[in-house]
């Protein structure tokens, strides 16, 4: 019984230990199955991995095994990439170029090769080494020509030489005596040229210094033929009227009261005066001419300050203490006349308040005076035969001489005051030969009773 216990007890243990080991050995089955099924989805992800960049029939061949010998232990992905690097940089200096970028870059198109290409360079140049060998031969044989012709052309200079050489000698004579012949023409030619020079300008000069004169003449005849028949005119117009218009007198002193400086004339609206109006006042008539000759003052300057029918108020502008103004004493204004109208031409630049510089605006002021009291002025610069006065500025001081250098500035001025002083003079000459009285600012003045501003 208990021999059969015991062996009970044995079978039972074996079978749990059996047992016990088939669970552990269905559990381990399970695990490493589990395992196994990762591994083969990892090893079949990986396999699809590695086919993006080489499959395994491209792994076998032989190619691939010659590649990854060159590899020198690196991947063969970054042999090959290496190597497209190198190619790119190698064909079109460009490390990422691709197929296109090389093509372009080499001008080479979709369906030729480098190859061809090639080709077709080493037959350009083939054909191009024919033609340059061709040319060669061609500039051999022309140079051969050269050679030919320059002999020639030497051989002919020669002979030509020799000809004239000949001819030369038997001309000498001939030439010698032609030599002197043309010696002797080209003198009295020389002569004959200078004298017919020398005559022609002779002739110009005094046919111009004739012409001038006779426009000179001419102008000068028109001036005095007006000016004879403008004084017929006021001859005929006022018989009482001085040959000098300067000289006339325009009126008398009726009375003076020196208390108040109040001096009465004897003219007034009725002889055209207006107010504003200045006389010159004088002892007499002769020094009315005096004064018009000479540009002394009268004794005294005196303005109208107001107008009656016949007789005006005047205030002294100057006086002196040692002439007194007196009744009888005549007055006188060149540019005033009650019966005619004087003419005036006014040029130049005047010196009216004497501050030294002689301007065109004060010029403006003598115009403008002689208008207000009764006066014409004249435009231009001409002389007419029918002109009363002549008024002349400053006159213009002479141009200085221009450097060898001048400027252009420098040219402009000198002529603009050559002629300013020309036509001043020339006014003056024209003026004094048709004995038109011609005025400076200072007897301007003096005739007019005027004071400077």
């Amino acid at each position: 019984m208990s021999s059969r216990s015991g062996g009970s007890t044995g079978v039972i243990v074996a079978l749990v230990v059996f047992v016990v080991l088939t669970v552990g050995l269905l559990a381990t089955s399970i695990v490493l199955y589990a395992g196994k099924s990762d591994a083969e989805a990892e090893a079949s992800k990986a396999r699809s991995e590695l086919a993006k960049y080489i499959t395994p029939e491209e792994r076998e061949r032989s190619a691939t095994q010659e590649l990854l010998g060159k590899t020198g232990g690196n991947s063969l992905y970054g042999y090959l990439a290496e190597q497209a690097a190198a190619t790119g940089e190698f064909v079109a200096n460009e490390r990422g170029a691709d197929l296109a970028r090389m093509r372009s870059a080499l001008e080479i198109g979709e369906k030729d090769s480098v190859k061809d290409a090639m080709r077709k360079l080493a037959q350009d140049r083939d054909a191009r080494t024919q033609e340059a060998s061709s040319l060669k031969g061609r500039v051999t044989e022309y140079s051969k020509e050269i050679d030919t012709l320059k002999s020639k052309l030497a051989d002919a200079e020669k002979a030509r030489e020799q000809a004239v050489a000949e001819v030369t000698k038997t001309i000498a004579s001939y030439r010698d005596a032609a030599d002197g012949y043309r010696s002797d023409f080209d003198a009295a030619k020389a002569t004959l040229d200078q004298a017919r020079a020398d005559m022609s300008a002779r002739y110009q000069s005094e046919a111009g210094e004739l012409q001038s004169e006779i426009e000179t003449l001419r102008t000068e005849r028109t001036v005095l033929d007006e000016r004879i028949s403008a004084l017929q005119r006021k001859v005929s117009a006022s018989s009482s009227r001085a040959e000098n218009p300067a000289a006339l007198v325009d009126g008398s002193v009726v009375d003076f009261d020196p208390k108040s400086g109040t001096v009465f004339v004897d003219i007034g609206s009725n002889r055209r005066v207006v107010p504003g109006m200045t006389f010159e006042v004088f002892d007499d008539a002769a020094g009315i001419g005096a004064a018009a000759e000479t540009g002394n003052r009268g004794k005294a300057s005196i303005q109208v300050v107001k107008v009656s029918d016949t007789t005006s108020t005047c205030r002294i502008l100057r006086g002196s203490g040692s002439r007194p103004i007196v009744k009888d004493d005549v007055i006188a204004n060149a540019v005033f006349n009650p019966d005619y109208r004087f003419k005036f031409l006014v040029h130049g630049k005047f010196d009216i308040n004497n501050d030294g510089k002689a301007t065109v605006g004060e010029a403006d002021y003598i115009k403008s005076r002689i208008r207000e009291w009764g006066g014409d002025v004249v435009d231009g610069d001409g002389i007419t035969g029918d002109l009363d006065f002549l008024v002349l500025g400053v006159q213009p001081p002479p141009p200085i001489e221009l450097p060898s250098d001048a400027t252009e500035s420098q040219t402009i001025a000198y002529t603009e005051q050559r002629a300013a002083r020309e036509m001043y003079d020339q006014l003056f000459r024209t003026a004094t030969d048709a004995e038109i009285p011609v005025l400076n600012w200072t007897r301007f003045e003096t005739l007019t009773g005027s004071v400077a501003r």
